[in-house]
């Protein structure tokens, strides 16, 4: 199994008075030295009510991730996931290029269909009915992939979006993965078996991962894609402690700082426990046929990952 890191927020409870970037980058090259393979941002205009306060410092992703680029060699980067609505399409695969030259062909796009309608509605945007967004997505999808692998200028005229004899050069030197992120079963995993080269969904127990797989499979079948080819990646919140209480407690300490406040135990918290647990719960991701693992740790807590790198990962 391969791991990742969700840098889903700039809080860092360990150190609270340093600059949101200089953590950043900082956390990134600790955590490919210690055999990461993937890190990511969000994309989104402030902090979401789960992760953080909305006030709080709040970094662009497509502006944070060259810094980060240039301070790493093998992380692969990417937003996760970008809307396709907050930039035109020509643009996102403009951007996108530009990334992976920056990171030497470390990019990849994660793309969704968008969902937090608080900040369409501040920016002026127009929040369509979810099928037209999961069509928007695609052509998005369609027109990035189309300004990376045919010469320069490129048109392509769509439904919702086109553009007309758009250069984009240098293009990317090889492809660039294109994420899917959502676990929709009937628009989103149908257009991750059409679209995606990954899949990843930001939460859920083994269970249900197994299912959305399924139903994944199921997909590619219909469509007549191949369901091998697509990597199955997975996110979980993620706070480890020596002792399975001690682990609850912080999280609670840790979510406590959030808009949203702690999940209660019964619901489901996500990777939370002792090392011996959080093995467990990937092993049985891995079970299901998970094949990247995402750490999603709150306020960015140093702990979680020492405990991570030390005991879970060797295991692994």
């Amino acid at each position: 199994m391969d791991f990742g890191y969700h840098h889903a927020s700039f809080d860092y409870v360990d150190r609270p008075d340093s600059p949101a970037i200089e953590s950043t980058v900082e956390r990134a090259q600790w955590l490919e030295s210690e055999g990461f393979d993937w890190f990511s941002l969000m994309d989104h205009v402030w902090q979401l009510p789960f992760v953080g306060q909305r006030d709080e410092p709040f970094l662009d992703c497509y502006t944070a991730l060259p810094a980060v680029a240039q301070a790493t060699d093998s992380l692969e980067l990417s937003a996760l996931v970008t809307c396709p609505h907050y930039r035109n399409p020509g643009y996102l695969g403009r951007t996108l290029a530009t990334l992976d030259h920056v990171s030497d062909g470390r990019a990849v796009l994660g793309i969704g269909a968008g969902w937090y309608e608080d900040e369409y509605d501040a920016m002026d945007l127009e929040y369509p009915d979810i099928a037209t967004r999961n069509r928007q997505m695609r052509e998005t999808i369609d027109i990035c992939r189309a300004m990376w692998t045919e010469p320069s200028p490129v048109s392509y005229e769509g439904e919702h979006y086109e553009i007309d004899d758009f250069y984009c050069e240098p293009e990317p030197a090889d492809q660039i993965p294109v994420l899917v992120g959502g676990g929709g079963e009937e628009l989103t995993l149908r257009a991750t078996a059409e679209y995606a080269d990954r899949w990843n969904v930001p939460s859920g127990d083994p269970e249900t991962i197994e299912h959305k797989l399924d139903v994944l499979e199921s997909h590619c079948e219909d469509l007549g894609t191949d369901y091998d080819a697509i990597t199955k990646t997975v996110g979980n919140r993620t706070v480890i402690r020596e002792s399975s209480e001690d682990a609850h407690e912080t999280y609670e300490d840790l979510m406590e700082r959030t808009e949203a406040g702690p999940t209660p135990r019964d619901e489901g918290r996500g990777a939370v426990g002792s090392p011996d647990e959080v093995a467990h719960r990937l092993e049985r991701f891995r079970e299901a046929g998970v094949e990247t693992f995402m750490l999603m740790v709150p306020s960015n807590d140093r702990r979680t990952v020492e405990l991570f790198v030390d005991e879970v990962m060797d295991s692994m």
